[in-house]
């Protein structure tokens, strides 16, 4: 039997053999794929809801006019939409009893691990929730 056969006017190629470096290139290829496809579906899905609401962090003048607005009181203070939680570590550095409310679940465990890095842990609360279903009761008391 020969290398070349003739099947239906085309020839083919009975002994195409891939080399090892082709097998490990195409394997380090789809690894590389599959692993981007993993990392970005948290970015992306929020996009894919019925509403989308993207995650847009505040800046530092905005924290600071905030605060400038809170001069001299006190208590409790929820962020609705807390995104990665930077309004809710500030209150809790001002004194205040703060909650942040997020729809993201990787913003929610962001601020979290954020808030034990800063050690505000105690004095921070951060809900996994939609913001309009969320009982407004549960952050009278930390």
């Amino acid at each position: 039997m020969s290398a070349i056969e003739q099947i239906d006017g085309y020839s083919t190629k009975n002994d195409v053999k891939l080399s090892n470096t082709g097998i490990i290139l195409v394997g380090i290829t789809g690894g590389v794929a599959v692993a981007l496809s993993i990392i970005s579906a948290p970015f992306i899905s929020p996009a894919l809801r019925k509403i989308c609401l993207p995650y847009v962090p505040a800046t530092s003048s905005q924290i600071q006019n905030i605060f400038i607005a809170l001069k001299g009181r006190t208590g409790n203070l929820i962020d609705l939409g807390s995104g990665d939680g930077r309004i809710v570590l500030e209150a809790a550095k001002h004194k205040f009893v703060s909650h942040g409310v997020e729809l993201n679940p990787w913003l929610v465990i962001y601020s979290k691990i954020d808030a034990i890095r800063k050690g505000y842990r105690k004095e921070t609360r951060f809900f996994k929730k939609d913001l309009w279903k969320f009982d407004l009761s549960r952050t009278r008391t930390l």
